[in-house]
């Protein structure tokens, strides 16, 4: 109260005060996008001096452009526009703004219709993202090294239960066929060969199999790194997957592309060494739930076996028992990772055979993306 007193009571001066002291970055324009009031906030944001005039529009101030390099400002698919036309408020709209010294700001931009009479304006509310896009950085790494970790700790497990047994079978058959043939049993000798030959056979695929898997990533070009891979799997498996890509994105952020392609991975490693399955239906997906917001889908079936009814259970139960989530970690591991995404996984039998994998998440669409999808 003792701040509107210095101002005399005055209800116009007290507003004023109070914009120019938000601490989220304001700017006003005007119908034709001109600039008519910014404060101090929404100045140091862009680096501008407090002395030093501002640009005249919102479109030069925070160089709204298209991939063509045109000038957004009185286009239909200006966010100001939108409101303008419509009288409704825009929330939470995540962008990039360009600084007066040429740096990249990502900012989230609320939009609210101001009425003055015969005249429009819009505010913009401009919140800096940096700092909460370095925590989230900072984050993705450390979930990084630990599922890096927590896959080392699978692989050494998996090689030893699998292609270390094989190679020491191996060994002692090779050794029995050096006593067949010293003894002349040659037709023995050849059979145990034979096996020997299959085992080995077997431990190769199974290594090219994982050895394939641990040196490729997504990175942002999950669609087509993804069409790729699935066609790898088929050459290396003989199961055939049948691909459908509804309205899915050519690229993402590269760290959501890295998870998916690891959940995705590994339910079809399961489906490879465990269900017998002879087909696989794969399904990616993308539908706006929001102006400015997409659930993405990855739904993947087969018609197996199906997971066991023991297995599905503790795992729909989160793993209390550490002992079988030791076993199954690759389950565990795809939770985690659809969780490190703000995602959900699901596992169920499908009806009449098979299992049935889902994986769904949300992420928020760039002001560029919004353009291009209005367009």
């Amino acid at each position: 109260m003792s701040d509107r007193k210095e101002q005399g009571d005055n209800p116009a001066l007290y507003c004023h005060a109070l914009l120019e002291h938000a601490s989220d970055g304001l700017v006003v324009a005007d119908e034709e996008r001109r600039i008519v009031f910014m404060n101090r906030a929404a100045r140091e944001l862009v680096g501008l001096a407090e002395t030093e005039q501002f640009p005249d529009t919102c479109a030069e101030l925070l160089q709204c452009r298209n991939d063509k390099d045109e000038n957004l400002a009185l286009a239909p698919l200006c966010f100001g526009h939108c409101v303008l036309n419509t009288k409704a408020p825009l929330s939470y709209v995540e962008m990039n703004i360009h600084s007066r010294q040429g740096d990249v700001i990502p900012v989230a931009v609320s939009y609210s219709y101001i009425p003055a009479g015969n005249r429009r304006y819009f505010l913009m509310s401009l919140r800096d993202l940096r700092e909460r896009r370095h925590l989230e950085e900072e984050r993705r790494k450390r979930d990084e090294m630990y599922f890096t970790l927590q896959e080392r700790e699978r692989l050494a497990r998996d090689l030893h239960d699998g292609v270390v047994q094989d190679i020491a079978y191996s060994h002692m058959q090779l050794k029995l066929v050096q006593s067949l043939l010293a003894q002349g049993r040659v037709a023995e000798a050849q059979d145990k060969l034979r096996d020997v030959t299959e085992v080995v056979h077997d431990s190769f695929v199974e290594l090219r199999h994982v050895l394939y898997d641990l040196t490729i990533h997504a990175g942002k070009d999950l669609k087509h790194f993804l069409s790729k891979w699935l066609a790898e799997f088929q050459q290396r498996s003989g199961i055939p997957v049948e691909v459908a890509m509804l309205e899915f994105p050519d690229t993402c952020d590269p760290y959501i592309g890295d998870q998916v392609t690891k959940i995705v991975q590994e339910a079809l490693a399961n489906v490879r060494k465990h269900s017998g399955a002879t087909k696989v239906w794969m399904t990616l997906g993308a539908c706006p739930v929001g102006p400015y917001r997409q659930q993405f889908s990855v739904i993947i079936e087969d018609n197996g076996c199906g997971i066991p009814e023991d297995v599905l259970h503790r795992f729909n139960q989160g793993w209390a028992d550490h002992e079988h989530a030791g076993r199954h970690f690759g389950l565990k591991a795809m939770r985690e990772r659809a969780q490190s995404l703000g995602g959900i996984l699901t596992i169920s039998r499908r009806n009449p055979t098979g299992t049935r994998v889902e994986l769904h998440w949300f992420q928020d669409i760039s002001h560029e993306d919004a353009v291009k999808q209005a367009g």
